[in-house]
């Protein structure tokens, strides 16, 4: 069950976002962010994200954290490139050191892995000022995110959305959000 949470609130954060950019187009860099928001599938599986979204595609990123237990949680972060990634991608807490997701993957638009989080972790997140998404392509460009983490911890502790009642509802904002990233000019490599 903690999985299919996990898989469903990747897909659903990647959608959100639209993936992540390239730096050769000026307008894969000039990132919106949006602000956290705490996405429940069911009663008991939720989800805390936040975006980065540029103004073609892919660019972007998302970071997504879902709790498992009091202690535990699943932090999951997407670039978007369409390149494969020279090493992992980190994730750097303000000034501390940086944390290697070991185990990545791509797709079309992005790159993405899932860090295993403990009860510590989580409350460093919430009593931080940013965390940063960092990867390389193999073409050299650098990708870096740098999330705001105001807000994290009232969305984390606080109420999610509903669950929605019907499975065909719940994917409505989903393929209303597909439909728009198409419509996104593609970033020059």
């Amino acid at each position: 069950m903690r999985y299919v949470a996990l898989l469903m609130g990747s897909i659903a954060v990647q959608l959100a976002l639209g993936g992540i950019a390239d730096a050769a187009d000026p307008r894969a860099t000039e990132l919106t962010y949006e602000p956290w928001a705490k996405t429940c599938l069911t009663e008991a599986s939720c989800f805390v994200a936040a975006a980065a979204r540029g103004q073609c595609a892919p660019s972007g990123g998302t970071i997504s954290i879902s709790p498992q237990t009091s202690t535990h949680a699943l932090l999951t972060a997407n670039v978007g490139t369409r390149t494969m990634l020279e090493g992992t991608i980190s994730l750097r807490i303000d000034q501390d050191e940086p944390m290697q997701v070991a185990r990545t993957h791509c797709y079309t638009l992005g790159c993405g892995g899932t860090l295993e989080a403990n009860g510590e972790l989580i409350e460093r997140l919430k009593h931080a000022q940013t965390i940063v998404v960092e990867a390389k392509n193999l073409t050299g460009q650098k990708i870096s995110l740098n999330f705001p983490l105001a807000h994290f911890s009232k969305t984390y502790d606080g109420p999610g959305s509903a669950p929605k009642a019907s499975a065909q509802g719940s994917n409505e904002p989903q393929r209303q959000h597909t439909e728009a990233v198409k419509q996104l000019p593609q970033c020059d490599d």
